[in-house]
């Protein structure tokens, strides 16, 4: 018995795998965190940064970073405008 003769297909992409470590994620979690109460502009915007760059490297937890670092600026933004006034009266 002959088998018919198949010539050499390329295998169709494979999407991309996502990436089993979180670093990046969960080091942009933590930076949202911080920027609660303490310098939202830079630590905000560094866990954002974070977030992106994990989520391009597909990283589960990417998204989460961000939605954290985000909140994590604009809270912490709001939290020093109310401070602020409430120390200085303005």
């Amino acid at each position: 018995m002959s088998y018919p003769n198949y010539p050499n297909q390329p295998y169709p992409p494979q999407p991309p795998q996502p990436n089993p470590s979180n670093t990046l994620s969960i080091v942009g979690i933590v930076l949202g965190c911080v920027a609660f109460l303490f310098c939202p502009p830079l630590f905000g915007i560094a866990g954002i940064v974070c977030g992106v760059i994990a989520n391009s490297k597909g990283e589960r937890l990417a998204k989460t970073a961000i939605g954290v670092s985000a909140a994590g600026l604009i809270v912490g933004v709001i939290l020093g405008i109310v401070a602020f006034q409430g120390v200085y009266g303005v």
